[in-house]
């Protein structure tokens, strides 16, 4: 996987090699793309400085360990005083 991030300040337009798909990447914004999708006019971009091509390998996220504390419900609606107001002094 390859991250392609937007150097400028104004939004850039791409084609990907095959398929006839394209890429837009808004000002300063990065997206990660596969190797085959690397079109020559992607590199010309990168060589002047238009754009950064990184490697990135793809990292599995970690799961959350488990919360060993309650976790509390909320107020109880229902309860005696659900229909009551309050005074006001």
């Amino acid at each position: 996987m390859i991250e392609i991030k937007n150097l400028l300040f104004q939004p850039l337009t791409f084609h990907l090699s095959g398929g006839g798909r394209g890429l837009h990447l808004n000002p300063r914004e990065s997206r990660t793309l596969e190797e085959d999708d690397i079109s020559p006019e992607i590199d010309v971009a990168a060589k002047r400085g238009f754009v950064s091509l990184t490697p990135v390998t793809p990292i599995a996220p970690e799961p959350e360990p488990p919360r060993d504390e309650p976790v509390e419900i909320g107020v109880d609606i229902g309860g005696e005083n659900a229909g009551k107001r309050r005074k006001r002094r």
